[in-house]
């Protein structure tokens, strides 16, 4: 039975999409990229090794790199993600942060944010999405209005009430028309990875943190 316990451990370690060496910072590649395939398989491990997660296989164009090496023009890398599906794979591009281990590269799990081109030819985010993510851009990556083409919005799950989509998608932020949540104001790419830098990947013992924190 302890055997099991300390094997289904790990395997939620794993499946958290990067091991301690992994989410070393300078295992870290941020970029853009432009989906080309995302599809589900089951991966090889240990028996009585139990999977919480589904798990994916992406791949990727690079499109604009923003943080770590990375010379090819494409990369693929491993989702792990208990809810299905991983939501990044939604959207045409996205700004994906992923860790190297050895030759294997893997999401860090649920971190991205849709992205778009702009008429400036940059890259950006659109405004926060809920409350949690406004407080953590907050005096980070402050959302202005800004112009955008028509493919920049969210789209709205059916089951979502007419207040869920407020809640999540505020009128200074989004406008909301149909099933869509078209984009009113957005950051850069920099300015979204600091965001990410400043909070979740230092709370994963990155940029000056203690993973061990986040463990207890």
């Amino acid at each position: 039975m302890h055997r099991r316990i300390r094997q289904w451990s790990l395997a939620c370690v794993f499946a958290a999409g990067f091991s301690i060496e992994a989410a070393a910072q300078e295992n870290l590649i941020v970029f853009v990229g432009e989906k080309l395939s995302v599809e589900q398989f089951e991966p090889v491990r240990e028996k009585n090794v139990i999977l919480m997660d589904a798990v994916f296989k992406a791949r990727y164009r690079v499109e604009q790199l923003v943080y770590g090496e990375y010379d090819g023009e494409t990369i693929e890398f491993e989702a792990y993600d208990h809810y299905g599906v991983p939501p990044f794979s939604g959207f045409p591009h996205a700004l994906l942060f992923v860790s190297r281990d050895g030759n294997r590269f893997y999401h860090q799990k649920y971190q991205f944010y849709p992205v778009f081109h702009t008429a400036s030819g940059a890259w950006f985010g659109c405004g926060p999405v809920g409350e949690s993510d406004l407080r953590d851009r907050e005096g980070i990556a402050e959302a202005k209005p800004m112009p955008w083409s028509s493919d920049a919005y969210h789209p709205l799950k059916p089951e979502w009430s007419s207040k869920d989509r407020r809640k999540l998608f505020a009128r200074e932020h989004f406008r909301i028309d149909g099933d869509k949540a078209y984009c009113l104001t957005g950051s850069p790419v920099d300015e979204l990875f600091e965001v990410k830098k400043r909070t979740v990947l230092k709370a994963r013992g990155m940029f000056g943190g203690d993973a061990t924190k986040a463990a207890d």
